[in-house]
């Protein structure tokens, strides 16, 4: 079978890994509509052909895989569906009922198979669940509760998309799954509760399903992290799935009497992707005349039951739209307005020079209109004050021990980057820069390596080199652990202190406890916004995503300075060349 690919993004990485070993498979072209995107995936996998051309697509496959945004979804597999092409589309597959009744209705007339990759559909321990609770087991069923929360960070496509973001279109199709295989598709009414990011998005989702007989809840989140499991309640018993349900391997059927209780183990032999692309090619054997189908085989998502997807996030989107544009109308406002945010070089300009050495600090230094540079100290094993970012020495130099278990001479004596470039102590760092923020106001940024390996009297150390070099005034100290930026505070009342942390919550209460006088967010969990009593304090942001000095990855996002919006007034970035070059 000949097989396409649309989209070239993660979910595109893990199928053309995964899915095809051992089925009589050939990808044999990949589209994207941009097409150094479709050439780079092509190349990565091995794959001959790539275009950015459908009708050219369509010529050399007979079906194809959808990974493209949810948006395009429907449009694709109309455009396959009519040119003869096999479609397994990514859920969700269509974001109106008309236009799910509408490609079925073309796959019917050309004997196509279509179908709703929604993964959790065709493994065999979610089906044999369904079989439990549909056998009476548990009597009548009268309420499903399903949840599926990820935590998402905020700069990735799943908030990002316009309209099409959020955690209910990312994952609402999974929670939907079981409620439309055991209550059905005719639901009476449906609501929805949100909680939201500072750009709209929802990043926590309840939707209450009401039936006839009975009722459901699908919880959704990319910023709320919930159980994850699956619960099916019914008139003598219930079924509990745990968490992760839908790689379904165990569940449990409950009765009255507590101490009753019977375990289901099922393997899973693959992954879901593969469950469904073998389902895929059986489907499309069978309309071929192929194989005879087997009686009683109807695993995975029946046509109506993908329509009653559609037409459920088609409510979804109805009433979840106004109420994202007026926040996000809002958040566009506020940027148009806020004033740019100042730049720091992260561990120097460390896409240029190897990070965190003298180079990398002396090319950011030079960089007109630059605020500072950040930086990060650790304890040599004889208790001298290191410039250095991980704990073990290996991802950057030709050792494999942690900084810890050298000595400042045995440091002295790695080669950074494979170059003629050694580790720098603080105090050679400082001689260095000192000229920089003396003449042009430099400020450095010290960050206390002190949350993984507790490095006990570093915060006094520290203080000492910058105090003996003159450099009080040019210092922010910051670090993951609250106890050290507390610290910093004792040591020298006087001193700027910036709290770090993953997200903007975690900053601002660890904030609020060590006085710290900065946030120190990842950008990734900008997702709330800065409480009035912070407003005036600096939000100097961090991208964990930019690649480093020839480490082989792409720079991706050059565009942060949109998080000023968010409440951002510094970005801390591997490129500052990038956002000051004008």
């Amino acid at each position: 079978m000949r097989i396409g690919i649309i989209g070239t993004g993660r979910i595109a990485e893990r199928f053309i890994n995964t899915a095809l070993n051992g089925l009589d498979v050939k990808v044999s072209c990949i589209f994207n509509p941009h097409i150094e995107s479709a050439k780079k995936f092509a190349d990565k996998h091995n794959v001959d052909v790539y275009t950015d051309n459908l009708e050219e697509f369509c010529e050399l496959i007979q079906a194809v895989y959808i990974a493209s945004p949810h948006e395009t979804h429907y449009e694709y597999s109309k455009f396959m569906l009519e040119h003869g092409i096999n479609v397994l589309c990514e859920k969700p597959m269509a974001l109106k009922e008309s236009q799910a009744k509408e490609l079925f209705d073309i796959a019917n007339s050309k004997n196509l198979t279509l179908m709703e990759a929604v993964k959790t559909a065709y493994c065999p321990g979610f089906n044999e669940l369904l079989n439990v609770a549909k056998s009476g087991k548990i009597g009548r069923i009268v309420d499903v509760e399903a949840a599926f929360t990820r935590l998402t960070p905020i700069n990735t496509r799943e908030y990002e998309a316009d309209i099409y973001n959020g955690s209910m279109l990312e994952f609402g199709s999974y929670g939907l799954l079981p409620v439309i295989k055991l209550l059905g598709n005719e639901y009476e009414d449906v609501s929805f509760k949100s909680i939201r990011a500072v750009n709209g998005a929802d990043i926590y989702t309840k939707a209450q399903l009401t039936y006839p007989n009975g009722m459901a809840t699908v919880k959704t989140g990319l910023g709320v992290k919930s159980e994850g499991q699956l619960l099916i309640s019914g008139t003598n018993g219930y079924i509990i799935a745990p968490s992760p349900w839908w790689l379904t391997k165990k569940f449990f059927v409950r009765y009255e009497d507590s101490s009753r209780i019977e375990e289901y183990n099922y393997p899973f032999e693959t992954t879901g992707l593969k469950y469904e692309l073998a389902l895929f090619l059986y489907d499309i054997m069978i309309k071929q005349d192929k194989v005879i189908k087997k009686e009683n085989d109807s695993i995975g998502l029946l046509p109506e039951e993908s329509v009653a997807m559609a037409k459920f996030m088609e409510s979804f989107l109805k009433w979840n739209t106004p109420l994202w544009r007026k926040k996000n109308d809002y958040l566009k406002e506020k940027e148009k307005n806020a004033p740019n945010p100042k730049i720091w070089a992260h561990r120097g300009c460390s896409i240029q020079y190897p990070e965190n050495t003298i180079p990398a600090f002396i090319a950011a230094a030079k960089i007109p209109g630059i605020t500072g540079i950040e930086l990060d100290v650790q304890f040599t094993k004889d208790k001298q004050v290191v410039v250095f970012h991980d704990e073990n020495v290996g991802r950057v130099t030709n050792g494999n021990k942690n900084v810890c278990e050298y000595t400042l001479k045995e440091l002295k004596e790695l080669k950074v980057c494979n170059e003629d470039i050694t580790i720098p102590t603080l105090q050679e760092v400082l001689t260095s820069l000192k000229p920089y923020c003396e003449n042009n106001g430099l400020l450095i940024n010290i960050e206390l390596k002190t949350s993984i390996i507790r490095y006990e009297g570093i915060e006094q150390e520290t203080h000492n080199i910058v105090k003996n070099n003159g450099m009080e005034k040019y210092i922010v100290y910051s670090s993951f652990l609250p106890e050290s930026v507390a610290m910093m505070k004792e040591i020298a009342p006087e001193c700027e202190s910036g709290m770090l942390a993953v997200s903007i919550e975690d900053c601002i209460n660890m904030a609020r406890q060590t006085n710290a006088d900065a946030l120190h967010p990842y950008l990734g969990g900008m997702t709330c916004e800065i409480p009035q009593d912070m407003k005036d304090m600096p939000v100097r942001g961090w991208n964990g995503e930019e690649p480093f000095y020839k480490d082989g990855r792409e720079l991706k996002d050059i565009h942060l300075d949109r998080f000023k919006a968010y409440g951002v007034t510094d970005i801390i970035t591997n490129v500052p060349e990038i956002y000051l070059q004008n």
